[in-house]
């Protein structure tokens, strides 16, 4: 019971913080209407976006981080399904497969902001600097505490 409750308590806050780093604590850049356009360069909120360091030359083209962001997301909802569903599970065998689909799903999560998708190919953009790297640690925690738990739920099952 006690091994149900850690394990996918931390597997749930590795999910939403997933979720919230390429969105709120390190975000990536923003989408196109967001960006400021010829019109509006006159307002304040154009000039805090062009000073903030998140702005890229061309209007109207998503970047590549943008899309990083919302395919973690997904991956994100998805490690929280999976820690709730071993939150639920009482056989160590159906925890022990559900740990190997989050191993699988940190190598994913790792994939997607360095070779599926990527970020920004400017290296002194926030979501180069911050959102990559934190999501690719994130993914590693994910890896590592999903393999933790299945050589626990393995060791316990044989005795």
């Amino acid at each position: 019971m006690k091994n149900r409750i850690i394990s996918s308590s931390i597997f749930i806050v590795i999910g939403v913080l997933i979720i919230l780093f390429p969105l709120y604590i390190l975000p990536v850049c923003p989408p196109p209407e967001a960006v400021a356009t010829p019109i509006d360069t006159m307002s304040s909120t154009s000039s805090e976006l062009a000073h903030s360091g998140h702005m890229h030359a061309s209007t109207g083209k998503i970047m590549k981080c943008f899309w990083t962001a919302r395919a973690e997301i997904g991956i994100g909802c998805l490690v929280i399904a999976i820690g709730a569903l071993l939150l639920i599970s009482r056989t160590a065998f159906v925890r022990m497969g559900l740990s190997m689909a989050l191993a699988c799903i940190s190598l994913l999560a790792a994939a997607i902001p360095t070779i599926l998708i990527g970020v920004c190919g400017n290296e002194i953009m926030r979501c180069n600097m911050g959102s990559k790297p934190a999501l690719v640690l994130l993914s590693g925690l994910l890896f590592i505490v999903a393999v933790i738990n299945i050589y626990y739920l393995d060791k316990r099952t044989k005795n």
